[in-house]
């Protein structure tokens, strides 16, 4: 492989992609090691996995508890957690490009949102790190043993998160926790009909997840905390105009009893 990967779920693609290089020696702890290798040098944070399974006679990979942590300054532990992935191969596009993976099926996934009290995000910073990772020059010894090397185009025809659950924590909020759903999320015919690079695939993928997770911290967390706000503050208002309003009727029917006053003393003179 001649380059790292980028993108948060690039140990989905990276899995595949070590899998089409590697299926036909069913060498699971390979697997395992490629993910955790390029993945925590991708992200610069530390990328685990608890279990790596390949079943050739069916063409069907299995990755179990994989966790992306979150980069320093953040108090979560995690950025990503992939509870169950599922995929499914082609076996017979492996004699050549494109390679097609006829479906990644990532059950459970948790998508850790924080907001530090920098006002930085961590998956904001995910996303540098991997920027830096990419954009940095190789190392000249990587481009002479690499250099033959290229990335593969793929072909997946589905993807698929699903029953995923979104943990925010916000600093300005109190470091108030939220436990919020990550709808489904459903992604079909990614490559086209000529295939990707599994990069360009993993932005894609990252791309779509994170603005899914984004819709839902909008929704359900920045707008319901800006219509209290607003709540509390047309309250405030209201308040001070009932006050003033109260103190505005208080003055008029002074002045009126003084007029009343007045004209008693004229009449009875």
């Amino acid at each position: 492989m001649n380059k790292i990967i980028p993108g948060l779920v690039l140990a989905i693609i990276l899995s595949i992609v070590v899998g089409a290089y590697y299926v036909l020696t069913n060498l699971d702890a390979l697997v395992e090691a490629a993910i955790e290798k390029y993945g925590s040098e991708a992200t610069q944070t530390a990328v685990l996995v608890d279990s790596v399974k390949i079943d050739l006679t069916n063409g069907a990979g299995g990755i179990n508890g994989l966790t992306v942590a979150n980069p320093k300054d953040f108090a979560m532990p995690y950025a990503f957690s992939l509870g169950e992935i599922r995929t499914a191969i082609d076996l017979k596009s492996l004699q050549e490009e494109p390679y097609i993976i006829d479906e990644i099926t990532v059950l459970a996934p948790q998508v850790f949102v924080e907001i530090n009290e920098a006002n930085k995000t961590n998956l904001n910073e995910l996303k540098k790190n991997l920027t830096a990772r990419s954009t940095s020059a190789p190392d000249k010894k990587a481009q002479v043993s690499e250099g033959s090397a290229k990335e593969p185009r793929l072909i997946i025809r589905r993807v698929t998160f699903a029953d995923g659950t979104i943990q925010a924590r916000v600093a300005a909020l109190q470091d108030k926790e939220y436990q919020l759903k990550l709808p489904k999320l459903e992604m079909s015919n990614l490559g086209g009909s000529k295939g990707a690079t599994a990069s360009e695939l993993a932005s894609e993928i990252l791309s779509r997840l994170t603005d899914r997770a984004s819709e839902v911290i909008k929704k359900d967390i920045i707008d319901k905390e800006l219509n209290k706000l607003k709540d509390k503050a047309q309250q405030k208002i209201d308040a001070e105009k009932a006050r003033l309003e109260e103190k505005l009727d208080a003055k008029k029917q002074e002045e009126k009893q003084k007029v009343e006053d007045k004209l008693k003393n004229m009449f009875s003179r």
